[in-house]
């Protein structure tokens, strides 16, 4: 496949909508040829260890797929610093092309996460993804604080399925309050902060990706598929951002050009 270069209006789009999307990354056959390597993944722990209930109470993380009380976090946080596989998808030509087009030749990969939502699973209220901080006093992210996602539909990501939807063109932080009473709930921010006649909504066919900033205002929707609605979150970032470890043997990988700023931990990719 011949590697996607975006068009000045697609990058255009980028900054003053805050997100691009559908993008192609592979067919959906060859998404669907990745599933069952990618669910043995998901059964195996990686190197992210699980959160105490404190640190876990109010955090998007506990909303996906129930794994019998097992914190999921091990499981799906960071997954491309051990499995080849993973980080490979992280690192698709066409989404390097497409974050270079955007962010320049130099690129890191701070974080990767998976993100189930089973049938009958949560809407996730609008949020902003500013920074990576938990809350106020509990940052764990970034300074400063920039960063960029491409999330990737495994399964298909349908309206009913709970897919992505996106308030174009917000720029500024807003404000926002945690979802629950843990020190590092996550941010959310109420219905009637958002124009709703903004919204567009993202479905995704497996293979494809949405692109969007850190200050893009985002939410889904029940899933009432009846089917796992399945994605990678994969967040980059440039060398000259210092990325705070969200956990003990966390790192940053290089992913294109070269980390001229040194500031960070780096880890080789997994082989």
């Amino acid at each position: 496949m011949t590697a996607h270069v975006l068009t000045a209006q697609q990058r255009d789009d980028f900054r003053d909508k805050g997100f691009i999307g559908p993008l192609t990354l592979m067919s959906v056959a060859e998404m669907e040829a990745l599933r069952p390597q990618l669910a043995a993944v998901m059964d195996t722990p990686g190197l992210a260890p699980a959160p105490s209930a404190e640190q876990a109470a109010g955090r998007l993380a506990s909303l996906v797929a129930d794994r019998g009380g097992e914190s999921p976090v091990p499981y799906i946080e960071c997954r491309h610093l051990d499995s080849p596989l993973v980080h490979r998808l992280c690192t698709h030509p066409v989404l390097l092309s497409a974050a270079r087009a955007l962010y320049g030749e130099d690129l890191l990969l701070w974080r990767s996460t998976f993100i189930a939502k089973a049938p009958g699973g949560p809407a996730f209220q609008w949020h902003q993804d500013w920074g990576g901080v938990y809350a106020p006093g509990e940052e764990y992210g970034l300074e400063p604080p920039l960063h960029f996602t491409f999330w990737i539909a495994i399964s298909d990501v349908t309206e009913d399925s709970g897919c992505l939807k996106f308030a174009s063109g917000t720029r500024a932080v807003l404000p926002a309050r945690p979802q629950g009473p843990g020190a590092r709930a996550t941010l959310m921010m109420d219905e009637e902060q958002v124009d709703q006649d903004s919204v567009v909504s993202m479905p995704l066919r497996p293979g494809q990706c949405a692109v969007f900033t850190d200050r893009a205002v985002h939410a889904s929707g029940l899933n009432t598929s009846g089917s796992q609605r399945l994605g990678l979150a994969v967040r980059l970032t440039v060398p000259a951002v210092k990325v705070r470890p969200h956990f003990p043997r966390h790192a940053s990988v290089v992913v294109s050009g070269q980390d001229r700023a040194g500031l960070n931990t780096l880890a080789q990719a997994p082989r």
